[in-house]
């Protein structure tokens, strides 16, 4: 069976990275979004953020994969036709460091809390919070210049010109696929190599104008044609090597809900934001604690018969001063209450006929 794919042992022994289903997964920076798409992403894998409108947070969690790679040590790839590609790991978050404050504990080592709670169960409403996996990071602080200039990044700035590829309408397709082959060239990124080590590739912005100005043929029934023969060339380079590509496109723009469909096909996991900013959520107080909602649009299940199924669906996410947190959306009490009391109230109406209440009469 083609589908299933036995990994080298050597792949635990990568830094930054965990077995399963004997493949090699990295983290993305994010311990909630880790969690609910399964533990991480596999080594091989094309991993799809559909981007909010005005892009900001999805730029976040592009920070958030590059600092992990920082951290563990990996190489990077960092490619973007909209702006320059050293502008994007200028302000990379910090990781955070162990804190030495203990909590409030007794002589037995239980916590001590208030009596009327202790019957309570723990509820989580954010995801990943315990794991061991990845690194917790701090977006108020950065990864000095020094860190950055000693990891081994490869930048990928790309321009528009006139010149003609074959397969291609818009040579930045052809340029960028000809950059990451030649990086996936080195031996350390096979999966057979002695000496290996992970290649993360971060391409800002797949899609945008810049990218779709030459993507169009009268002949044809749409656009984005070659988007798509772009993506399915780079998931063929990427499966099975050491390299895990991390891609963002601001899908908001596209007209054709058939193109959105057949770049999720073309993908292995994918995900979706949706920010309050500018919309009439913002001011709505069922949402006042978040920032926006957060959906789970493709979910592979790679070298397994059993894929991983969401702990919920109902996603949303908040941006606070150091972190990016994932969580489990919540009404708040009062609204929740309210709910709950006109739902008593309308069962509790009896039914009418007539303008009379319907009655069993014995004869």
């Amino acid at each position: 069976m083609t589908s299933f794919h036995k990994a080298s042992s050597l792949n635990a022994s990568l830094e930054g990275t965990k077995l399963k289903n004997n493949l090699a997964y990295v983290s993305t920076g994010i311990p909630s979004l880790d969690f609910i798409i399964g533990g991480g992403l596999p080594a091989g894998s094309v991993f799809l953020v559909e981007e909010d409108v005005l892009g900001s947070y999805s730029r976040v969690l592009t920070k958030y994969f590059l600092a992990e790679g920082v951290v563990c040590k990996h190489d990077l790839f960092i490619a973007s036709a909209d702006e320059s590609p050293e502008n994007i790991v200028k302000e990379l978050p910090q990781p955070c460091t162990v804190s030495n404050e203990k909590p409030n504990r007794d002589s037995s080592g239980e916590m001590k809390i208030a009596w009327r709670y202790e019957g309570l169960g723990q509820v989580e409403s954010s995801f990943g919070s315990n794991t061991n996996f990845g690194h917790h990071f701090d977006l108020s602080k950065h990864i000095d210049e020094d860190t950055i200039r000693n990891c081994n990044i490869t930048y990928c700035h790309l321009l528009q010109n006139d010149e003609k590829v074959n397969g291609f309408k818009n040579n930045l397709y052809h340029n960028l696929l000809t950059n990451i082959k030649k990086a996936l060239s080195k031996e350390e990124y096979m999966s057979n190599s002695k000496n290996k080590n992970i290649l993360r590739l971060s391409i800002q912005a797949l899609g945008s104008p810049i990218w779709m100005t030459m993507d169009y043929d009268d002949t044809q029934s749409g656009y984005g044609q070659d988007l798509i023969k772009f993506l399915y060339c780079l998931r063929m380079l990427v499966r099975d090597t050491n390299a895990v590509a991390f891609i963002t496109v601001p899908s908001h723009l596209f007209d054709d809900e058939h193109l959105i469909k057949r770049i999720l096909y073309s993908v292995d996991n994918a995900v979706r934001i949706e920010s309050f900013a500018g919309s009439s959520k913002e001011t709505n107080p069922v949402y006042n604690e978040y920032h926006g909602l957060f959906y789970i649009t493709k979910l592979s299940a790679l070298y397994t018969l059993v894929p991983f199924v969401p702990p919920s669906l109902d996603l949303a996410f908040k941006l606070r001063r150091k972190k990016f947190v994932i969580e489990k959306l919540h009404l708040p009490p009062e609204l929740q209450e309210s709910s709950e009391r006109e739902q008593d109230d309308i069962t509790a109406i009896p039914k009418t006929c007539g303008g009379y209440k319907k009655m069993d009469i014995d004869f």
